[in-house]
């Protein structure tokens, strides 16, 4: 499993576990974020890729703070 696959299965955990916890459907976070209910599907199985944007939109539909933090390595140590 690459990395990549893993991060977006995380992320589409915690949504997924969010939304629950705050009694929403699918639907009614698809609804909210203008997206398909099967794309927030997508998401929170982690196994097909979609847009950062995709997920930052459903996760501030959610409260879900991603934490991201931009680093650039290039290589020297």
């Amino acid at each position: 499993m690459s990395d990549i696959t893993n991060i977006s299965q995380q992320i589409g955990t915690a949504i997924r576990v969010r939304r629950k916890q705050l009694g929403m459907t699918q639907q009614d976070v698809a609804e909210i974020a203008g997206l398909q209910r099967q794309t927030i599907s997508r998401v929170e199985t982690g196994n097909e890729a979609v847009t950062f944007s995709t997920v930052a939109r459903i996760a501030t539909v959610v409260g879900l703070n991603l934490g991201v933090t931009p680093r650039y390595d290039d290589g020297r140590t």
